[in-house]
């Protein structure tokens, strides 16, 4: 049994919360509070009233999720809204979110741990959004057939989207960001980046790619962002030593 603030504060140190700028919505941090002790942590990528049931069925306290209980923003608490937040209150289930703050992390962030998982190299940030950098490029030491490959491979899903330049060239310079970023192919174009992975499926994306000549792979909003709340789970299961799960509900986007 673990005080619910301790987790709270390391989490809020960890990923510099009150200092990264995010939509509204996001409302990072606690976003409910349960009887003030955790005894089991379940993480997932959305909010939606399956995933809180599902935390609740195998006795977590804490929800720990990439897009909070307020990302479809404000709405008054009747029906479907009402009944999302009694499941979490009448089971004692405390909700954490974190957005741009896990995206960005060096370590703990989706677009860090994609980017290890494809064993890039030469590492850093790049791709801003609010003033701050939250994608990474690096050097993939394969070809471009190996890099989709192996980008299917970390996500457990195909990748859909344009490779122009023939899938036996060396991969080179790329570029990684998760979720719903394709808009920064136009600066990634004026950095000299021809290759691109991103989560969503944009369709006008595609044919800019194409006339661009940029390679443009898409893993998913969804696949995309599983990395960070599973890092954030193995360092709170290391840090306190409770049992942490992910509840994998994939929205097919």
């Amino acid at each position: 049994m673990t005080p619910l603030k301790d987790i709270v504060n390391l989490l809020d140190t960890t990923l510099d919360i009150g200092r990264i700028p995010d939509a509204p919505q996001a409302m990072n941090g606690l976003q409910i509070e349960n009887d003030g002790t955790v005894t089991k942590i379940a993480t997932a990528v959305d909010g939606s009233q399956s995933t809180i049931e599902a935390a609740v069925a195998m006795g977590a306290d804490l929800l720990i999720l990439h897009h909070g209980i307020y990302w479809p923003g404000l709405q008054p608490i009747t029906g479907w809204w009402k009944k999302k937040i009694q499941t979490a209150l009448g089971n004692n289930l405390a909700i954490y979110s974190a957005h741009l703050p896990l995206d960005m992390h060096p370590e703990l962030g989706n677009n860090a741990c994609i980017a290890h998982a494809l064993g890039l190299e030469n590492t850093h940030p790049e791709i801003t959004y609010n003033g701050i950098k939250i994608g990474i490029r690096g050097t993939y030491p394969g070809t471009l057939g190996e890099l989709r490959t192996r980008y299917e491979e970390i996500l457990g899903s195909p990748v859909t989207g344009i490779i122009s330049d023939d899938l036996t060239s060396p991969a080179g310079e790329i570029a990684v960001c998760s979720g719903g970023a394709a808009g920064e192919i136009y600066a990634l174009h004026k950095l000299g980046i021809r290759t691109y992975l991103t989560g969503e499926t944009v369709h006008w994306a595609i044919t800019t790619a194409e006339d661009m000549g940029i390679n443009l792979l898409f893993g998913g909003h969804y696949a995309t962002e599983t990395f960070g709340v599973q890092a954030l789970g193995a360092l709170l299961e290391r840090t306190f030593g409770l049992p942490c799960t992910f509840i994998d509900n994939p929205t097919g986007a």
